[in-house]
């Protein structure tokens, strides 16, 4: 399987980052930031394979220009913890040559960035000369705000969602595997955005080294974050070897068990009672699984628009009350103006407007004690006490929403592993029944099961193998077509069982 990376982070102006610091960075070039007036040359930088700009059509054709478009987008932003820009880090197949590489990322781009209104600034760069040479990955910087032809307009708060994260992950799967085949044929290297949890992987997923730690383990001195990444390489690697470990212990356990001729006809039907004992096992596991709840983990952002609501509702209200008073009272205004017998009549006038100032003034006032009530819980809400509900509310749920999550990958793991173990019995009592139908009536196993089933499917697999083997292929060919038509006469695939799905 070919590598997978998308992370997204925040060009924060508020953590000291300047979007136009950040291409010029990116793409090995020298850009003058306007809004801090400094100039920053990347040029002699290097390992930068291709770059270029890409903005949708609406956008203002000086756009095009790298310095023009990240100054404009500095600009945009008058705030002193504004986000500027967001990168999507990607890594690149090391599979393809550079010119499909740059292919890649440009119908990346187009297709999943450019078509949602953002302009992307991507650099394509080459692996570090002392690296991994199959690091090959690319740095897009995309706009925050949407783009018009006068310039930036307003954010586009929709990809603040996590959701749209995680569909950017699946696209940019989609196009890599599709680019993938196309380039190398239908049995190409394919990637997968899931994580080794939801791929029901027990390997532990080692953490990004960064650019300090890297050059740090190129110098051969240790670092926390490589540290880390060797332990869980040990832990990964004995969980790889474990299973190995204890066949080969079982086996040389096994050795010294008696063994005799057993009727071979009693072997498979021993073998069907762990076949059926096997499925059942594994069909409860599905069974608590189909029936176990996942929830989502609550965010904080949730409960505080949950407690917020109704204020927040009540404030929508107020203030288009008095929007629609102000309206109303413009209306009448003009309408009273064109009446002779309201001009002529200063005391109608009067009464006229005192009545809209009463109403107006009681709208506002509606509206202010709308805002401070919104205050109050919003004051409320970041105060000691509002903290402290967030954390009351948001442990339970979400320690709970965390367990059903572990106790489902726990299923889904044990449900693969039976898996395997199924279709293991199963092929061993098919060529059981082949050696019977070739004329076999005896088969020189261990008396007794004492080491588990793996240990004794291996070694009457070995066993039925050889005995298969003692035949001539054509008789080999006859006995397998007699299992295969009373299989299908019974409703049976091969191997397995007639109720249940290929497993």
């Amino acid at each position: 399987m070919a590598q997978f990376r998308l992370e997204v982070q925040a060009i924060k102006r508020g953590n000291g980052r300047s979007a136009v610091a950040a291409a010029a960075y990116r793409a090995a070039t020298s850009l003058h930031d306007k809004r801090l007036e400094m100039t920053f040359d990347y040029t002699a930088k290097g390992g930068m394979a291709f770059s270029g700009v890409m903005a949708p059509d609406t956008a203002p054709a000086s756009f095009g220009d790298r310095e023009t478009l990240w100054n404009a987008a500095e600009a945009a932003d008058k705030r002193a913890d504004s986000r500027t820009a967001r990168e999507v880090l990607i890594s690149l197949p090391h599979e393809l040559n550079g010119v499909q590489r740059h292919a890649l990322v440009r119908a990346f781009v187009q297709q999943s960035l450019v078509a949602r209104g953002m302009i992307a600034d991507y650099a394509l760069h080459d692996p570090d000369a002392h690296g991994d040479q199959r690091n090959h990955h690319a740095h897009i910087l995309v706009t925050t705000r949407r783009v018009t032809p006068g310039g930036f307009g307003l954010k586009g708060r929709e990809w603040d969602n996590p959701d749209a994260v995680k569909a950017l992950r699946l696209e940019w799967c989609e196009i890599q595997n599709q680019h993938l085949r196309q380039h190398l044929g239908q049995n190409a290297p394919q990637v997968t955005h899931h994580s080794l949890a939801d791929q029901g992987e027990e390997k532990e997923p080692t953490i990004h080294l960064g650019p300090a730690a890297s050059g740090m383990e190129r110098r051969g001195e240790g670092s926390d974050r490589g540290d880390i990444n060797r332990r869980v390489t040990e832990r990964n690697q004995a969980r790889k070897d474990g299973p190995a470990k204890l066949r080969d212990l079982e086996d040389r356990l096994s050795a010294g068990l008696e063994r005799g001729p057993y009727p071979i006809g009693a072997v498979i039907r021993e073998f069907e009672a762990i076949h059926a004992t096997m499925v059942g096992e594994r069909d409860g596991w599905a069974r608590d699984l189909a029936r176990l709840l996942r929830p989502a983990p609550p965010r904080a952002g949730d409960i505080v628009r949950e407690v917020l609501a109704e204020a927040s509702a009540a404030r929508a209200i107020a203030r288009a009350r008095l929007e629609a008073t102000e309206r109303r009272i413009a209306k009448g205004r003009a309408r009273r103006s064109t009446l002779v017998r309201w001009v002529r009549n200063p005391a109608r006038m009067i009464w006229a407007a005192h009545a809209e100032l009463n109403a107006l003034a009681r709208a506002k006032q509606a509206a202010r004690l709308a805002e401070i009530r919104y205050a109050v819980r919003r004051d409320w809400l970041s105060g000691p006490e509002g903290r402290a509900f967030l954390a009351a509310r948001l442990d339970p749920e979400k320690q709970a929403a965390e367990a059903a999550r572990r106790e489902g990958r726990t299923l889904e793991r044990k449900i693969k592993r039976a898996d395997k173990r199924i279709e293991a019995v199963a092929r061993t009592r098919t060529r059981l029944m082949v050696a019977q139908a070739l004329g076999e009536e005896t088969l020189v196993t261990a008396s007794q099961m004492c080491l588990g089933v793996g240990q004794a499917v291996r070694e009457v697999d070995r066993r039925v193998i050889e005995a298969i083997g003692r035949h001539p292929v054509a008789a080999q060919e006859k006995g397998l077509s007699q299992v295969l038509a009373l299989a299908r006469g019974k409703g049976l695939s091969p191997g397995r069982e007639p109720s249940g799905p290929d497993r």
